[in-house]
């Protein structure tokens, strides 16, 4: 029997700036280094000028569903891309929001703002896991999830 799966969406916004590859080329490589070296075959990977967004389908355990560790890796290695291409002057400015949000928007559908995270932060797979699960947790209470299987 196959475990049902819901479709979520993680985005990692800048504040202001662009993501795009000619304004922000540190960042950009340092995540497409990241895409390649995490399951890319579990998620799909989505380059915006306001940010990364990675589509995952998350399956249904018995404490809810569940986020694999290689998307929480891959969610610290984009935000720390980012936090590095600020560094060598990358068109990112101010903090990086990571949100949660259905994948199938509909007029109903709201982002849930996860984690904000500032220029000084150290951000590890840790505070990725807590910030996500709790955010799906609170996004599918408000929605009742949304299964694909």
């Amino acid at each position: 029997m196959e475990r049902e799966r819901y479709p979520i969406t993680i985005k990692i916004r800048v504040e202001k700036g662009c993501f795009c590859p000619s304004h922000s080329p540190v960042a950009n490589g340092l995540i497409d280094e990241a895409v390649q070296k995490y399951n890319p075959h579990e998620f799909e990977y989505h380059h915006h000028e306001s940010g990364p967004e990675i589509i995952a389908w998350l399956a249904l355990g018995t404490a809810g569903l569940t986020v694999t560790k290689s998307l929480i890796d891959l969610i610290t290695a984009i935000i720390n891309a980012c936090k590095k291409g600020k560094e060598k002057n990358d068109n990112l400015h101010g903090k990086l929001l990571l949100i949660v949000r259905d994948t199938h928007r509909t007029e109903s559908s709201a982002e849930e703002f996860v984690m904000e995270v500032y220029d000084k932060d150290i951000v590890t797979s840790e505070h990725i896991q807590k910030a996500l699960e709790s955010g799906i947790s609170k996004k599918s209470k408000k929605s009742g999830g949304q299964k694909n299987g």
